[in-house]
């Protein structure tokens, strides 16, 4: 029940990280601005930055997802 609780816990905080991140450069693609932000452009290094964290938090949920499958917590 621990390893539920703590490895779900990351999973679903990698997935919110994941989905998160990819709407906000969504939104900017398509409108150019960031929610929240004022009329500044953004970086390369900052865009690279963001989609880095969308990999990141994606990878975190996948293996979250896959360690409950295998030790028969998850399906």
């Amino acid at each position: 029940m621990e390893r539920f609780l703590l490895v779900g816990t990351f999973g679903a905080v990698g997935a919110a990280l994941a989905v998160g991140t990819g709407a906000a450069l969504l939104r900017y693609h398509r409108t150019g601005e960031f929610p929240g932000a004022d009329d500044e452009r953004i970086g390369r290094s900052r865009l690279v930055a963001l989609w880095l964290r969308v990999v990141v938090g994606a990878a975190i949920a996948a293996f979250a997802a896959y360690d409950l499958t295998a030790a028969g917590l998850l399906l």
